[in-house]
Parts: C-alpha cells; sequence; structure tokens
C-alpha cells in the first residue's frame, strides 16, 4: 500500500459522495438576494405606519377644530356638564364626549358620530365667552384650542 507524500493530493473523490458546485452555490445566492431585496421595502413600510398614524391624527385633529368651532360659534348655550361638552342651539342639545378611546358627538342623546379617534383623555374648560377644548391621544401627544364666541351666554353660576 503506497502512502500518498505530502505533495500528492490529500483529498480523494468518491463517487457517491456530492458536493455543490459553482453554479448552485450562485443560485442559492441569488435566490437569497431576492428575498432581501423585497424585505428592505416591506421593513420600511411598516417602520413607516407609525409616522403615518401621527399625520393622520392631525389631519383629524383639524377637522375636529374646524367642526366645534362652528358649531361653538353658533350655540346660544354652552355648559360643562360632567366631562361633557353641552351646547344649545335651537332647541337642539349636542353633546361632545368621550366614549371608549373616541371622542363623539350626540345630538338629543342619540347617534353616534365618531370625532376623533385614539384618544386617551379629553378636557373641556369654560372661560368667560370661551371654551378650551384639551385632548390627549393614546401616543401622548397633546392638542388644544380655545374657541370664542360671537354671541354672549349665560353667566356660569
Amino acid at each position: 500500500m503506497k502512502l500518498p507524500s505530502s505533495k500528492e493530493q490529500k483529498f480523494v473523490k468518491c463517487p457517491n459522495e456530492k458536493a455543490f458546485t459553482l453554479l448552485e452555490v450562485l443560485f442559492a445566492f441569488s435566490i437569497f438576494m431576492t428575498i432581501v431585496f423585497f424585505m428592505v421595502p416591506v421593513l420600511q413600510i411598516v417602520l413607516d405606519n407609525k409616522d403615518s398614524n401621527g399625520r393622520l391624527q392631525e389631519m383629524e385633529w383639524d377637522v375636529f377644530c374646524s367642526q366645534v368651532k362652528k358649531e361653538i360659534r353658533i350655540s346660544s348655550k354652552v355648559e360643562v356638564v360632567s366631562g361633557r361638552l353641552v351646547l344649545t342651539n335651537n332647541n337642539e342639545s349636542i353633546n361632545y364626549e368621550k366614549y371608549g378611546s373616541n371622542l363623539r358627538r350626540r345630538v338629543n342623546s342619540s347617534g353616534h358620530e365618531t370625532l376623533l379617534q385614539n384618544v386617551s383623555s379629553v378636557t373641556f374648560t369654560r372661560i368667560n365667552n370661551s371654551v378650551k377644548i384639551i385632548v390627549k391621544d393614546v401616543w401622548g401627544k397633546e392638542y388644544n384650542v380655545v374657541v370664542h364666541s360671537y354671541i354672549q351666554w349665560v353667566p356660569v353660576v
């Protein structure tokens, strides 16, 4: 029996052993790179979703401010009762109140119009002839608005 010398080849290929060829390695690498290529945009979409929720909340706040300013300015009577804002206009009672994680509007104690979503707390304060509204969302951001009325309301007793 002859022993291989250090100059001779030490690896012997057996006929039943199979190894990866360069073509197979390139094919596996191309599949891996395709998966990575499509995962990067998906991760960006998932991470940017948090920012889009904040922008959506700000847009909802702007629409809410416009609506509540219009309604407060045409109301004949404004009261803050048990954490709710009660507006009286033409024999209609309009309530703004927190309901779960939403701020809702009800007319004559019926209906359910959602004005703001993802709300953690709401504070209504009547100051002379104006109303201050402070809203805190579930992400901790605080929004506030002071609405002045052109109509003189009944004084708070």
